[in-house]
């Protein structure tokens, strides 16, 4: 009984060590992480909308882009289309004339080698320049070449691109 005790406190002991050293860690880099998300959000803004000296300062989308005199240069949409493997979340930038500037994959769980290619250069280049009648794939009659075999992962960020364009003109016009 005695022998159990002292493991009980041993246990005790160590659990509280552990609890307290993980409670310190937090406290010390909860700042730290809050500051890098900020900065890699900014640098994924900048991204996608690279006229904007800087941001709106508010947690949610749509975001406005404003110049070095504070007028403001575009916009940012948050997308989140349905993909073949899961939801598709990107970031897309569109200047005063909601002609797209950028699109940044922010998160996808497509197939690796397939649907996945949504999030490379040579496909998200395709929309810059483009107003939303022509962010469609070719095969639907726009101007964006699929990925051979992603056609699901393709279109779904294709459609979700122009659908939230579209919804964003009418609030804002």
């Amino acid at each position: 009984m005695k022998e159990t005790i002292k493991l009980g406190k041993y246990l005790f002991i160590i659990c509280a060590v552990a609890g307290a050293t993980l409670a310190a860690t937090n406290y010390f880099t909860t700042k730290k992480i809050a500051s890098q998300k900020l900065e890699a959000e900014n640098d994924a803004l900048k991204e996608v909308l690279p006229a904007a000296f800087c941001f709106e300062e508010k947690n949610n989308f749509p975001k406005n882009g404003f110049d070095e005199k504070n007028n403001i240069v575009g916009y940012v949409l948050k997308v989140i289309a349905a993909g073949y493997s899961g939801e598709i979340s990107a970031l897309v930038g569109l200047d005063r004339n909601f002609r797209v500037t950028g699109v940044k994959i922010l998160s996808q769980n497509e197939t690796p080698g397939l649907g996945s290619k949504i999030s490379e250069k040579n496909f998200l280049s395709q929309f810059i320049g483009k107003f939303s009648e022509k962010v469609l794939l070719k095969k639907d009659g726009g101007e964006i070449d699929g990925i051979t075999s992603a056609t699901i992962s393709s279109r779904a960020i294709t459609d979700a691109i122009r659908k939230n364009i579209d919804e964003f003109k009418k609030t804002v016009k």
